[in-house]
């Protein structure tokens, strides 16, 4: 993340406390778009989110909004590359599935559904009692 982008998250954070999920999917969404798109492009995706009210730092409340702002801006039609959002959609969800250490479930094709089931899986996995808890 740049460096203002992780400003914005530790603002963002002192006002609303965000998870560790939340972070760990910033992030993610942060360094598979930079390996997908490049610094540049990242930054232009970021300033078009900013501009339609989806602020970088919002991403994890807002995924419907961020994955209809993505169609939008790298467009879902004729002349445009077919299936972008999509496959950086995909990308994102597969990055978030491997840095969680989770196994990828393709349960819906939305975006949205994607991130929130595996925001429960990880809640869950992280509830669950250590085997080792108790023994020190």
């Amino acid at each position: 993340m740049t460096i203002l982008a992780e400003k914005k998250v530790e603002k963002q954070k002192e006002l609303r406390g965000t998870d560790e999920f939340d972070e760990l999917l910033l992030k993610t969404i942060d360094q598979t778009i930079r390996y997908v798109l490049g610094d540049g492009n990242t930054l232009i995706i970021y300033n078009y989110l900013e501009r339609n009210s989806c602020p970088t730092v919002e991403i994890p409340q807002r995924l419907n909004l961020f994955s209809a702002q993505l169609r939008n801006l790298l467009g879902v039609g004729r002349g445009q590359i077919l299936g972008a959002p999509t496959i950086l959609e995909d990308a994102i969800v597969e990055a978030l599935s491997s840095e969680l250490g989770l196994r990828l479930e393709r349960e819906s094709a939305v975006f949205e559904d994607r991130v929130r089931g595996l925001k429960e899986r990880y809640n869950k996995e992280r509830s669950k009692p250590s085997l080792h808890s108790g023994l020190e």
